[in-house]
């Protein structure tokens, strides 16, 4: 259990980060400083807040189990991700800063009409509510193995924080909250890598070696059976003979997250509502260039905790056992959940007074860098895109900031309730598709933004396009892949091709249309 030392470091870390919300409250006046921070954000903590948020509790917990389970094709997707931020920084970026938007869909209304923005800002709403109530579910899990608490009460209690420094001081306190979090998370996967290695025989070098010496069968649960099925636990690529099904194959793992990676940070509010806080388009670049550079050390760094959990815990049968034993422990034996615990467990059982409380503090840390953002997102998009224009309009800024607030409240309230239903239905993955909560955090997002993209890339690279014919073009490319996720038994490709599908049939479609030259917004990327 924790001891006193370890929630003396987890309230304090919680009165700082109370700090920093109401210190960010300072000054403000209107939307423009409550949701991009009056354009002042330097353009590193911009980059900060991102990969923080694109990190949360679902690396911190859900990285380790891939490695734990499997092996390290999981990092594929990271080599893919960074083509992805670069192209976002070169096609995207500037278009938003040129139309001088609050939000993505500000921008399709502009490019496109109201439908447009209409169906994007509700998509979006489903999207971000369903990926952040996963994310909030992962971090929930933590403070029910970690302090014994209550499961609804944990998510409750994240949830009550970051809504409150967010209602303070908006997307201000979201990002320097994020910078303080980002490095807490982090700060936590290396301390727990640091005691890993050094408990087991060899040390990091030497442990690394055992490891890579060890082999494991992706078919199956064990690493007994033909030798010649059998692959390394420290495998990063896979040339897989099937790529279209196999989605930790290479092809599939860089091709698919490309398009993801330009899917969330290009038209998810959620991060590019943090770009768009710098003074122009080159810091907003520059920010999202950070995030590509930090990108795979993050995940190379939750990958050898697993790695090194595997062997702490004697290979495939004690990782298993334990498992078990903690998903006994939790009330959902056979359901497949125990190795999202392990993790946490380990902390708690094994690390001294005080750094429990930092791991602690960086699983609170990773939770609430994820809340916020998405909330600030939501309350951003809904105001600015339906409430104003529809319900609200011509009133003062004043009245809109009290508006947002309101709409902060709201939101916390509906990803609390999504996080819940998240609880009842996770399942624990297979080993091509991938383990646990991670992989259904990414799976979420991959029914909902690429459809998006195709549309966003439709108004950049185009003069093609309708207001109603963008109806057509989401419609179709959402209920394809629903349509191949739920409903086919034998799918047609595995979940990071609906990056790829998603995005193509939705341009596809839109390009039938031919353009409004009243609706074209200028191209061009401003200096």
């Amino acid at each position: 259990m924790l001891e006193s030392l370890d929630y003396v470091v987890i309230v304090l870390y919680l009165l700082i980060v109370a700090g920093i919300g109401f210190w960010a409250s300072r000054g403000q006046r209107n939307t423009e400083d409550y949701f991009l921070g009056g354009h002042k954000i330097p353009w590193w903590a911009a980059g900060l807040s991102l990969i923080a948020t694109a990190t949360s509790a679902l690396t911190f917990m859900g990285a380790p189990v891939q490695s734990l389970k499997g092996d390290w094709t999981y990092l594929q997707l990271s080599f893919g991700g960074i083509i992805g931020y670069f192209l976002v920084a070169h096609l995207i970026i500037g278009v938003y800063y040129k139309a001088k938007v609050f939000t993505v869909y500000g921008y399709l209304n502009q490019r496109f009409g109201p439908w447009t923005r209409n169906m994007s800002g509700v998509l979006f709403f489903i999207g971000r509510s369903l990926g952040s109530g996963v994310r909030l579910y992962g971090a929930a899990i933590a403070l029910n193995v970690l302090a014994g608490m209550d499961f609804y009460l944990a998510i409750a209690a994240i949830s009550f924080v970051a809504v409150l420094y967010t209602i303070a001081g908006g997307i201000k306190s979201v990002i320097w909250t994020d910078v303080l979090q980002g490095l807490l998370l982090f700060g936590g996967g290396i301390i727990a890598v640091w005691y890993l290695a050094g408990s087991v025989e060899g040390g990091f070098w030497g442990g690394l070696q055992r490891i890579h010496e060890s082999t494991w069968a992706p078919g199956g649960t064990s690493s007994h059976g033909d030798p010649s099925s059998l692959v390394s636990k420290l495998r990063i690529f896979d040339f897989s003979s099937n790529p279209l099904k196999n989605s930790f194959s290479f092809i599939g793992g860089v091709i698919g997250t490309i398009f993801m990676t330009m899917a969330m940070f290009g038209t998810d509010q959620d991060m590019i509502q943090r770009t768009l806080t710098c003074k122009d388009s080159k810091d907003g670049k520059r920010s999202i260039w950070l995030s590509a550079f930090l990108n795979i050390p993050i995940v190379v760094l939750f990958l050898l905790v697993g790695s090194f959990l595997w062997l702490k815990l004697g290979g495939d049968e004690g990782a298993s056992k334990l498992a078990a034993f903690l998903a006994d422990k939790a009330h959902e034996a056979g359901k497949g959940k125990g190795f999202d615990y392990i993790f946490p467990y380990y902390v708690l059982t094994n690390l001294p007074a005080g750094i429990k409380g930092m791991i602690m503090v960086g699983l609170f840390a990773a939770a609430m860098s994820s809340l916020d953002s998405a909330i600030a997102a939501l309350s951003s998009t809904a105001v600015k895109n339906f409430w104003e224009p529809y319900f609200d309009r011509g009133r003062d800024e004043t009245h809109y900031l009290k508006i947002s607030r309101y709409f902060a409240v709201f939101f916390g309230v509906v990803l609390t309730v999504v996080a819940v239903g998240v609880y009842w239905t996770k399942s624990s993955g297979s080993a091509q598709e991938g383990f646990g909560v991670l992989m259904l955090g990414l799976k979420v997002l991959s029914w909902i933004f690429p459809p998006l993209l195709g549309i966003v890339l439709l108004g950049i690279l185009t003069k093609r396009g309708t207001d109603l014919g963008n109806v057509l073009a989401f419609t179709l490319g959402i209920g394809t892949l629903l349509f191949v996720e739920f409903g086919m038994t034998d799918k047609l490709w595995g979940w990071v091709w609906n990056s790829v599908f998603g995005t193509i049939i939705s341009f596809g479609v839109g390009a039938l249309f031919p353009g409004d030259p009243k609706r074209m917004v200028s191209q061009e990327s401003p200096e």
